[in-house]
């Protein structure tokens, strides 16, 4: 099996452990799936969120941060950056990135929703939604990874 193809399993499995609440075992496989291709700017950002759940918020950033350079036209690694600043209590760094996200895709739903919780500072509204989201999103690329692996084989 190539090294994409292990990235993408590995990748995979990191999903599912994410989706049920596994961010330890979110994080390994994220991290095994880099090993294989240390491009892979989903696998970043997508450890990046389970570092976030985890409450490592400075991993999260390195990693979200390591996307965005990888791939800087990747409005959800902006996204997810500025959750982290948030998260930090930075909001004007939060509301930075989430502007950013929105300059690269104004469809991006969430960085909408995320920008005006920062402005009103009524987080405790906000955060459900984004584990939503976050939810949706992942099982959205699970299902793309998973096309395109079947289309190779």
């Amino acid at each position: 099996m190539s090294d994409n193809n292990m990235a993408i399993r590995m990748f995979d499995e990191g999903i599912a452990a994410y989706l049920r609440g596994d961010f330890k075992t979110s994080i390994k496989e994220f991290t095994r799936a880099l090993k294989h291709d240390s491009k892979f700017a989903l696998a970043y950002s997508s450890r990046g969120a389970a570092h976030l759940k985890s409450g490592k918020i400075k991993k999260a950033v390195s990693d979200f941060k390591r996307a965005i350079r990888l791939k800087p036209g990747y409005a959800r690694a902006y996204h997810l950056l500025g959750l982290a600043y948030e998260q930090m209590g930075d909001f004007s760094g939060a509301y930075r990135n989430f502007d950013r996200a929105l300059e690269i895709d104004p469809d991006l739903a969430a960085a909408y929703r995320k920008r005006d919780c920062v402005l009103d500072k009524t987080l405790d509204d906000c955060i459900e939604v984004e584990d939503w989201e976050m939810a949706d999103h992942l099982e959205a690329m699970r299902v793309a990874l998973f096309s395109a692996e079947k289309k190779a084989a």
